[in-house]
Parts: structure tokens; sequence; C-alpha cells
């Protein structure tokens, strides 16, 4: 009788795939890990420094705090240094909330009286709560990478203080001298002064008018006022409100230059009233 074993080396497709080497979630804080060296390093400066630390505890209770909180860092799992940020931010906020949880119910006495620190911690425990929320909702979306951490590299020794001594040193080079011929000297002529503050004047009143139809506002005066008809047209009524803003205006800046802080009395008007 034939032997009907299936024969699985024949089958290649059917083997079991290489599984993939366990997940290093510490990884982050290795000299060649997934993210440059220096932000992380940065970031766990800043991490530290957030902690509520007290000097009088122990040593060994400071130094399990601190490890206990990279260690949350690792657990947010991030993928990039903006999650990075975000996670220093959460657990900025948790280590907050917990310092003014103690301080509001066992430092004050009697115990738990300071409702101050509790609503601060209340605070703290809910930004907490709202970075934690940010993470997920940015982790549930693909990055503009390949999905899943980025491969470990060997980063470079970058020193930012030469960086920066290098960049302040280049702004600060003077360029030099040009060997072009000097620009000719411009010379104004009162004729030329005139035509400019003319110019100047209507790009002015230009831009005091912007927004309004001068072309259908009827009864402008040749100095820019009008007099208050008794019937004004909706292109009137935009133009003397304009008008007597401008000119509130212009006392408050007046006042301002005298030391008058205080807003310009409202005068009501009617009409046959010149509205400057």
């Amino acid at each position: 009788m034939p032997d009907l074993t299936p024969d699985l080396t024949q089958h290649p497709a059917t083997q079991t795939p290489p599984q993939p080497p366990p997940y290093d979630r510490d990884a982050i804080f290795d000299q060649n890990g997934p993210f440059n060296p220096t932000f992380v390093s940065e970031a766990i400066r800043t991490v530290l420094r957030a902690l509520p630390l007290d000097q009088a505890e122990p040593r060994a209770w400071r130094d399990r705090r601190m490890y206990s909180a990279l260690l949350s860092l690792a657990a947010l799992n991030p993928r990039d240094e903006i999650e990075i940020m975000l996670g220093v931010q959460a657990l900025a906020s948790y280590h907050a909330a917990a310092a003014c949880w103690r301080i509001g119910m066992n430092i004050r006495k009697p115990n738990g009286d300071s409702t101050r620190h509790m609503a601060a911690a209340a605070n703290a425990a809910r930004t907490f709560d709202t970075m934690l929320k940010a993470i997920e909702r940015r982790q549930a979306k693909p990055l503009g990478i390949p999905v899943g951490r980025p491969p470990s590299r060997t980063w470079p020794l970058v020193s930012p203080t030469e960086t920066i001594e290098a960049l302040e040193e280049r702004c600060r080079t003077v360029a030099p001298p040009s060997t072009l011929p000097p620009a000719p000297k411009v010379v104004w002529t009162e004729q030329d002064l005139k035509i400019a503050e003319a110019h100047m004047a209507k790009r002015k009143r230009d831009k005091e008018n912007e927004g309004l139809d001068i072309a259908n506002t009827e009864g402008i005066l040749p100095c820019g006022g009008m007099i208050l008809p008794e019937n004004p047209t909706p292109q009137q009524e935009a133009y003397m409100g304009r008008r007597l803003a401008l000119m509130y205006r212009r006392e408050y800046e007046e006042g301002l230059k005298k030391g008058i802080k205080t807003m310009p009395k409202i005068r009501p008007i009617r009409a046959g009233d010149l509205i400057p």
C-alpha cells in the first residue's frame, strides 16, 4: 500500500514563518536606538525635573521614583519624537496631580482641608487623562513611515554646544564689502515732497474708506466730512459711522499722549450736524 502521509517539505507555504524578535520597549533609551539620543536625553531631563522630589527622603526613594517615571515613558510606546513630547507632558501632569493630592490630604492640618490643592490635583488628573487620549488617537493612525517602530541606527555624536556656537558665528559674520559703485544719492525737491505727501494722504483716505460704497455715497465734502441729512441713505449711514469711529479713535490716541486713559465720551448727533 502506498504511503499517503503528506510531504510537508514539498509545500513551503505551509511552514510556520519565523517569529519577529520580542519587542523591546526600553530601546528608546539606547544610545543607538530608534531616536536621536540628544532628543531622548532632553526628554529624560524634562521628565526628571518635573518630579516632586523631597530632599529629606532617602536616596533610594528618589531613585525609585525617577526610575518608575522612565518606565512609564517607555510604556507609552512612542513611535516618534512628537509622541515622546506628549508622553512627557502626560507624566508631568500625573506627578503634579500626585503632589497636589499629597499636599491637600496629608500636609495641611486638619487633613484634607486644602480645597485649593485638591482642586489643582483634580485638574491635573484630567489633564493626564486628556494627554493619554491624545496619544491613543495619534497612535491609532499610521505614521508617514512604514507602520511600526523605526529600526535602530547608529547616531553620530553631536555636540549641541558646538552646533549653536557655529550658527552664532555664522550669523555674526559680516558680509564682504560690495564692489559695486555706490547708488546715486536721491535728492528730494519740494515738488517731490508734495507729490509724496499727496500720495500718502490718498492711501490713508483709501484705507479709511475701505469697504465703503463711496461711489454711491452722496454729500461727501471736500474735507472728507459730511452734513448729517434728515433721512440718510444706507451708504451715508455707513460712511458717517466710519467717520465717527475714526474721530473717537483719534481723540483717544491724543488723550493717551497726554496720559488720559479714559475712553472719549460719546456725544449725540442731530440732523444738520457736521460729521468731520
